[in-house]
């Protein structure tokens, strides 16, 4: 049975944010740490940052005392610089996993893993799946509302909840739109008095 990818810790560019700044502005990145589930247990997953000889920079990661060295690679883009880890296998990506599972100590990425997404276990052919299916995708949009700390700036609806809303829309989720729409004309109402 294949590992599915809602599952697994991931291990984003996106966690790594700040320190994958530093790195490119050539600053030192020491010890840090991420504490997160694995395998139903606590674990902490130390990293470091470091330039080599050859001038690359790599991602160090500590994970049950195997170091791995992951190579990070950046791209020049119109708006900035975008930084990409290097899987084992030579693609760059944004994300990589660690299995759930005892045997599973280093990083990988989406097809090292071969990883499924949970949608895809789903029959959406027939009546039964199509409903275990529409059904899922409901409950994620209710997780991503809990994740939006704020859906409210300067009286307006942030992006990312407009973003929830318009999903929540196609999804058959009503209620929220229309408790959102009434929370909106209601903000509206009373900066109008």
């Amino acid at each position: 049975m294949k590992t599915l990818k809602e599952s697994c810790f991931t291990l984003s560019t996106k966690l790594l944010r700040k320190d994958l700044q530093k790195a490119r502005n050539k600053e030192l990145v020491e010890e840090e740490y991420l504490n997160f589930i694995h395998n139903g247990k606590p674990s902490v997953l130390f990293y470091s940052i470091e330039e080599s000889f050859d001038g690359n920079t790599y991602l160090v990661i500590d994970f049950n005392g195997e170091p791995q060295r992951i190579l990070l690679s950046s791209r020049e883009l119109t708006y900035g610089t975008r930084t990409y880890l290097t899987c084992c296998c030579g693609h760059k990506t944004n994300a990589l996993y660690l299995k759930n599972t005892p045997e599973s100590t280093f990083f990988a990425c989406f097809r090292c893993h071969n990883l499924r997404y949970k949608s895809t276990t789903i029959n959406s052919r027939s009546d039964h799946g199509r409903m275990l299916y529409q059904q899922s995708k409901r409950l994620e949009l209710l997780d991503m509302r809990e994740s939006i700390p704020r859906p409210l700036y300067k009286s307006k609806w942030t992006k990312r909840f407009q973003r929830f809303l318009k999903l929540c829309s196609q999804s058959g989720l009503f209620n929220q739109v229309k408790d959102a729409r009434t929370t909106m004309e209601t903000i509206k109402a009373f900066q109008s008095q």
